[in-house]
């Protein structure tokens, strides 16, 4: 991923910063100036946009996965 600051920091994030904050992106869990400042910079970065569609793709896939109970031997830890 490109981290050339002259063009992805206008919104105050360079790549690195919104890669960092991806999952609490999708989990609606930042604080709304740094909420802001990801959603400025997603719609100027592609390979963002793209990164954070893949976070949350393997997320959903996470997430309907059935839960299993724990194994006997582990439940008796």
């Amino acid at each position: 991923m490109k981290d050339d600051t002259s063009q992805w920091t206008r919104s105050g994030l360079s790549c690195r910063d919104v890669t960092d904050r991806a999952s609490e992106y999708l989990d609606d869990r930042l604080l709304s100036l740094t909420k802001v400042q990801v959603v400025l910079h997603l719609a100027s970065c592609a390979y963002c946009r793209v990164y954070v569609k893949q976070i949350d793709f393997i997320s959903s896939a996470l997430r309907s996965l059935p839960t299993l109970p724990p194994s006997t031997v582990n439940r008796l830890r």
